[in-house]
């Protein structure tokens, strides 16, 4: 995989909690240690069954799901939006594979499933029971769909493949799965108005033009080049645009893997990277390739914290609002020393 997906499910948290946006929450958020309990609160049974048809096939849920595995932040994050508690869920950052932003809302102690390089080990996720099985946002849907969905009703991307799906997508699937379609609108409204907010109160963002990238192991970094990527379409709802160099970039993926030689390619209004490996970081802002970007002499580089880079790579109801209150400001200060 040229881009290390993984390695950001497995990031050390930044320590950083959310502190704003969980008002929003409040009516939704639940203090049961299971989906049944929640569930069955506000869905009757005369909304099911439901069908939910994304680019693998369909999902059929016959009833109010009891045992709910969500495998990904994106569907994790839409459940517990919506009050809903899982009994697995997919390693992320954070402590205990939990991230920041979603920790406060789980009540229960669901199952942390880790993925290999080739997905989810599916006898794990068998051994839970799960009568719903949460993949929108699994980047590894494609090689487990299958499997998974001989196990329980499985949904997937709705729209151009896997990681790729807004978090209004993926949020609404979610509640359609556990019959709070009208929560979700509600929510959608509510944090889509915070974002327009954050872009009217910082338009020194407007029309910068950005590259975001990771680096983790020495002598490459990866950069993202796709404007269906989650990430990029987070920075373009705040008015920023992916620097033409990167987009131009050739590849079948979402990001491609550049050798330092053509370091070239990140200056830009506003330059990002994580590096996963922080040892990383002396050595590449030593390099004379890139002490010599534009982005860099004038102080519009920014190295990213753990938790703001998950952040930007998986937005969700609760990350957005995570961004704008301990990501944007760094973004911010990076676009002003290029104004």
């Amino acid at each position: 995989m040229p881009f290390s997906i993984r390695s950001v499910r497995r990031l050390t948290a930044a320590g950083a909690s959310l502190v704003v946006g969980l008002a929003l929450l409040s009516g939704c958020g639940g203090d049961t240690d299971s989906a049944a309990g929640e569930q069955g609160a506000s869905t009757s049974a005369a909304a099911y069954p439901v069908t939910l048809t994304h680019k693998l096939g369909t999902a059929e849920v016959k009833a109010a799901p009891q045992r709910i595995v969500a495998l990904s932040d994106a569907d994790l994050d839409a459940l517990l939006t919506l009050g809903v508690q899982p009994v697995g869920i997919a390693e992320s950052s954070g402590e205990g594979g939990i991230t920041a932003w979603a920790k406060p809302l789980v009540t229960g102690k669901p199952t942390v499933l880790t993925a290999g390089d080739t997905g989810f080990d599916i006898e794990k996720i068998a051994a839970l029971a799960p009568d719903l099985i949460l993949a929108g946002g699994d980047y590894y849907i494609d090689d487990e769909y299958a499997k998974l969905s001989k196990l329980a009703p499985t949904t997937a991307y709705e729209t151009t493949g896997a990681f790729e799906d807004p978090w209004q997508t993926t949020l609404k699937q979610v509640a359609k799965a556990i019959g709070r379609t009208a929560e979700a609108e509600q929510v959608i409204t509510e944090v889509e108005g915070k974002v327009a907010k954050a872009k009217t109160d910082n338009p020194e963002l407007a029309s910068k033009q950005f590259t975001l990238s990771q680096m983790w192991e020495a002598g490459s970094i990866g950069v993202l080049r796709s404007d269906k990527d989650a990430g990029v379409k987070m920075l373009n709802d705040f008015g920023m645009k992916l620097a033409p160099g990167v987009a131009a970039l050739k590849g079948d993926d979402f990001a491609v893997q550049l050798s330092l030689e053509k370091v070239g390619v990140l200056d830009a209004d506003t330059t990002l990277i994580y590096y996963a490996d922080k040892t990383l970081q002396p050595t590449l802002e030593g390099n004379t390739l890139f002490k010599n970007l534009g982005s860099v002499k004038r102080g519009s580089y920014k190295a990213l914290a753990d938790a703001q880079f998950s952040a930007l790579r998986t937005p969700t109801p609760l990350s957005v609002q995570y961004i704008i209150e301990n990501v944007l400001p760094t973004i911010s200060e990076a676009a002003k020393a290029g104004s």
